[in-house]
C-alpha cells in the first residue's frame, strides 16, 4: 500500500533549463528544434557567458544545463566547476564543435550526463535532456524523500514516546492497546515479549547533589550505556521513561530466551555498577520477567511495590520472581523519649536518636516505604504538638515549595527520612527561640507595618506573617512595643498623615485614602483623637505658625 506521503514523493515536478553559448543563432536553434512537447521543462533561460549564468543560477532555480564548453571570458568546464564548488544540484549537457579526449574525460569528471558534438542532433539532444530531466526528478524527489524521513522518524518517535507513557502510567486501557498498536503504525506483535526495569538514583552526598543532575543527560546516559548491552543480546531498547521522582522506567522487548539471558548473565548489574560509576549515584535496579505487552502496567507496578519495601538494598540487582517482602510493622518504642528530648529543646540529641533508629532497621533490610510514611507521620505529630502548645501555626511554619520537597523525600530512602526530621525539628526549635525573644518579632510586626500601614492591615494577616495564634502575638507585641498593635498602626497613619497635610497641597480625603482610611469620617475622628485638631484646623494652624515664624524673621 502506498501512504499518502509516499505519493508525495513520487509527484512530477516540472524542471528549469538554462542554455549558455555565445553564439546566439546556436540558442536560437536549440529552442527551435527540440521537442519540447515531449519533455517537462515549464522555463528555458539563456546566458552568452559564464557571467551572465552565474547570474541566472543566482536568480533562478535551475535543473538542467545545455553548456557550450569553449567561451570566450570562462569556459563551459569553468562554469560547471564553480557550479559544483556552489553546490547546486543540477544536470549538465556539454555541446562542443572540438571531438577531443581530454573534453571528455573532463565532462565526465563533472558528472555530465551526456556529451555531444557540433552541428547538433536534435534527436539526440531531445533525449540527453530528457535523461537529465529525470535525473533532477529523482535528485528532488530524494531530497523530499529525505525530509519527509526525518519528519517520519521525528513523528515515530513522539509517537512510541506517547504510547508507552500512556501505557505505562495507566491511561491506556489493556483491552485498547491493541488498537492504539495499529493506530499508531507501531511495529509490535501479539508474540513479542517485553521486560520491564525499575532504576531509582541517588547522588552520593545527598539531596544537595541530585538538585544538579540533568535529566536529559541522565535519559542519555542510560539510554546509551543499555543499549549497547542491551544489542549484543539482541534486544531492542523500546523506552527509558521518567516516573517518579528520581525513578526511570526501562523497557526491552525481543525473544524470550534473549530477555532472560539479560538477567541470567549478569547484564543489569553490569549496567547498574557502570552507571553508577559513570555519574556517580547509588542506582536501585529491580527487573522483572519476559511479558506480554499487556501485562507491563501489572509488572511494573509490583517494580514499585519491591522498590518501596527494600529501600535500603542498593549493592545488588533485585528480581521479582526471588523478592521476598519483608514482615515487619512500625512499632516506635523511642517516641516518648524523642517527645522529651524535643521538649528539653535538645535538637542534637533527638536526631541522632532517630538517625540510631533507622538505621537500625536498615542493617537488616527491613525499610519499607510504609515504616518511613509511619516514622513521618511520628516525627511531625511530635513537632506539631510541641508548636501548638506555644501557640504556633505549625502549618504555616513550614509552608512552602522547599518543605514540600522535604516531606515528599522522606519516603524515598532513611537519608531523605532523616533530611525532612533534621529539617522539622531544627526548624521548630529555631522558631521557638526567636519568639521567645519578646523583642524579635514586635520589631518584625513594627517594620510591616512602618511598610504596609497605607494598606488594608487585619491581626490576621500579621499573625500568618510570624507564624503565630492571633492573642499570642497581640500580648507579645504589647508587652514589648508597650502598646497595642491598633493604637501603634493608628500613631504610624497619623503621622503620616501629618506630614502630607504640612508638605502638600492635596486634598484632605486624598491624604485619608493614601494613609489607609477610606472612610473620611472615620479619619477625621482618629486624627482629632490623636492631635486634638481635625485634618483641616491643623493644616491651617500649620500654616498661621508658619507665616508667624516668616514675619518675625
Amino acid at each position: 500500500m502506498i501512504r499518502g506521503w509516499q505519493r508525495k514523493l513520487f509527484r512530477e515536478v516540472p524542471m528549469n533549463l538554462l542554455l549558455v553559448d555565445d553564439e546566439e543563432y546556436v540558442i536560437e536553434s536549440i529552442k527551435k528544434n527540440v521537442d519540447w512537447d515531449l519533455l517537462d521543462v515549464e522555463q528555458i533561460y539563456t546566458a552568452s557567458s559564464m557571467q551572465q549564468a552565474q547570474t541566472v543560477m543566482g536568480l533562478m532555480p535551475i535543473h538542467v544545463i545545455v553548456s557550450d564548453i569553449v567561451m570566450p571570458k570562462g569556459s563551459g568546464f569553468d562554469f560547471m566547476e564553480w557550479v559544483r564548488r556552489e553546490a547546486y544540484e543540477v544536470q549538465a549537457i556539454f555541446l562542443t564543435s572540438y571531438a577531443e579526449f581530454d573534453f571528455a574525460r573532463r565532462a565526465i569528471a563533472l558528472d555530465s550526463v551526456d556529451y555531444l558534438l557540433k552541428p547538433i542532433d536534435f534527436t539526440k539532444l531531445t533525449a540527453a535532456i530528457r535523461k537529465a530531466s529525470d535525473r533532477a526528478k529523482a535528485a528532488q524527489n530524494y531530497q523530499v524523500y529525505r525530509q519527509e524521513s526525518r519528519i517520519w522518524e521525528q513523528n515515530r518517535e513522539i509517537l512510541l514516546k506517547n504510547f508507552w507513557s500512556e501505557l505505562l502510567s495507566g491511561r491506556m486501557k489493556r483491552s485498547a492497546i491493541e488498537e492504539e498498536i495499529k493506530k499508531r503504525n507501531l511495529d509490535y506483535k501479539p508474540e513479542d515479549r517485553f521486560l520491564a526495569v525499575l532504576l531509582h538514583l541517588s547522588g552520593r552526598g545527598g539531596r544537595e547533589k541530585r538538585e544538579h543532575w540533568d535529566e536529559k543527560i541522565l535519559l542519555f546516559i542510560i539510554k546509551n550505556i543499555l543499549g549497547e548491552l542491551a544489542e549484543e543480546y539482541q534486544v531492542t531498547l523500546e523506552t527509558v521513561s521518567p516516573c517518579r521522582k528520581d525513578s526511570y522506567t526501562v523497557i526491552c522487548r525481543g525473544a524470550v530466551r534473549n530477555l532472560e539471558r539479560l538477567s541470567e548473565e549478569g547484564v543489569f548489574s553490569s549496567f547498574r555498577n557502570l552507571l553508577g560509576e559513570r555519574m556517580q549515584m547509588d542506582i536501585w535496579c529491580g527487573a522483572g520477567s519476559s511479558v506480554e505487552i499487556g501485562v507491563l502496567e501489572d509488572c511494573l507496578a509490583q517494580l514499585q511495590d519491591m522498590r518501596d519495601n527494600s529501600l535500603t538494598v542498593w549493592d545488588k540487582v533485585l528480581y521479582l520472581s526471588d523478592f521476598r517482602q519483608p514482615c515487619i510493622s512500625y512499632q516506635n518504642k523511642q517516641r516518648a523519649v524523642w517527645e522529651a528530648l524535643l521538649g528539653e529543646q535538645k535538637p542534637e540529641a533527638l536526631i541522632g536518636s532517630m538517625w540510631q533508629y533507622l538505621t537500625e532497621l536498615a542493617g537488616r533490610e527491613l525499610v519499607t516505604r510504609d515504616i518511613l510514611k509511619s516514622f513521618r507521620m511520628d516525627i511531625t505529630q511530635i513537632t506539631y504538638t510541641w508548636l501548638a502548645a506555644r501557640e504556633i501555626k505549625a502549618h504555616l511554619l513550614f509552608a512552602g515549595s522547599e518543605n514540600e520537597q522535604y516531606y515528599q523525600e522522606a519516603l524515598e530512602s532513611v537519608e531523605g527520612a532523616m533530611q525532612f526530621a533534621s529539617h522539622l525539628v531544627t526548624r521548630a526549635v529555631e522558631y521557638t527561640k526567636y519568639i521567645n525573644k519578646s523583642e524579635s518579632v514586635a520589631d518584625q510586626l513594627k517594620e510591616y507595618i512602618d511598610t504596609h500601614y497605607q494598606e488594608d492591615i487585619r491581626r490576621e494577616t500579621l499573625a500568618e506573617l510570624v507564624y503565630l495564634n492571633v492573642d499570642y502575638m497581640s500580648r507579645i507585641f504589647k508587652k514589648e512595643a508597650g502598646i497595642s498593635i491598633s493604637a501603634y498602626l493608628m500613631q504610624k497613619r497619623v503621622e503620616a498623615a501629618k506630614k502630607m497635610l504640612t508638605q502638600s497641597s492635596l486634598p484632605i480625603n486624598t491624604v485619608s485614602i493614601y494613609v489607609g482610611y477610606s472612610n473620611f469620617s472615620y479619619f477625621t475622628k482618629m486624627f482629632r483623637e490623636n492631635t486634638g485638631f481635625s485634618p483641616l484646623e491643623y493644616r491651617r494652624k500649620f500654616k498661621k505658625n508658619q507665616e508667624n515664624r516668616e514675619e518675625r524673621s
